[in-house]
């Protein structure tokens, strides 16, 4: 197809190091963003990329992608980067994504973006547990998941328990044993509150875009974004937040399967099939200045 995937593990997950750090969003948006443009737009001297990611990589992704957009920096510029975007990010793929969605319900236009409220020092103070009790209560997660990591992942794999197979199993166990997988685990008690899908994706509302105005100058992705959901996820109700995504703003196509937290793992032909075809599409439309 002509197509280069350039496939990372986020720092702290999978094979990639866990060296004792402060983990939040905002490092794994950073390091994602350095990974395309140092090796993709860099070494590999793509002109543009679609990003894509699952549960909190999808998150990241969407992070990535509403910075990306940002290329002239200013006095009240803030981004998860630390720097202006490249502007090449001209395509959006979320698989089963973590992150908040708000409902017109519960917008309150006259109150900040967590972009404007963390940038203006509004949030209040985070008060997480003391390190030491996090990583007792860490550890002892750790040690009660790890006897149930193929049932659990059988669980996220409803349609096609068999793809849950020895080597992913193993794999999880293994990265789970990593010295370091204790300061990744314990992060969790710490994140500071999350931008929302609403302001990263410039929704209709919840957004710096619907709000017309902003104290800062944060970013947003205007551009098309794929949601490939699998609806069946345990985790969450899958269902309704692909419903949430798609009344957003326009440009957001849902594809739906009958499959569960991992789709493009349990069912990958039809996840592929679902992006190849939203790509045909939706890159078109780009490139034609639709």
């Amino acid at each position: 197809s002509g197509i280069e995937a350039l496939v990372p593990d986020l720092i702290g997950f999978g094979q990639s190091e866990k060296p004792s750090i402060s983990y939040s969003q905002y490092l794994w948006e950073g390091y994602i963003a350095d990974c395309v443009k140092e090796v993709g737009l860099g070494i590999r001297n793509w002109k543009s990329f679609v990003i894509g990611g699952n549960s909190i990589g999808g998150y990241t992704a969407m992070g990535v992608a509403a910075d990306d957009g940002r290329t002239v920096s200013s006095s009240n510029y803030v981004s998860a980067l630390g720097t202006t975007g490249s502007g090449k990010a001209k395509g959006l793929v979320l698989m089963n994504s973590a992150g908040r969605i708000l409902s017109r319900d519960e917008i309150d236009e006259s109150e900040g973006t967590i972009a404007e409220t963390t940038a203006l020092g509004l949030l209040g103070e985070n008060s997480p547990p003391p390190r030491t009790l996090a990583k007792v209560g860490g550890n002892g997660l750790l040690w009660y998941l790890r006897p149930q990591i193929q049932s659990i992942c059988k669980n996220l794999y409803p349609t096609n328990p068999n793809a849950v197979d020895d080597r992913l199993c193993e794999g999880i166990l293994r990265d789970s044993l990593d010295p370091g997988a204790i300061n990744v685990m314990i992060s969790g008690s710490k994140l500071p509150p999350p931008r929302t899908a609403n302001e990263l994706l410039g929704a209709d509302f919840g957004s710096p875009k619907s709000k017309g105005s902003s104290r800062v100058n944060e970013g947003s992705f205007d551009g098309p974004v794929l949601v490939a959901q699998g609806i069946l996820d345990p985790l969450n109700d899958a269902r309704e937040r692909a419903n949430m995504l798609e009344k957003l703003r326009p440009g957001i196509t849902v594809s739906r399967m009958d499959a569960g937290h991992c789709p493009h793992d349990e069912l990958p032909a039809t996840t592929a099939q679902f992006i190849s075809k939203w790509m045909e599409t939706s890159m078109t439309c780009v490139e034609d200045g639709q």
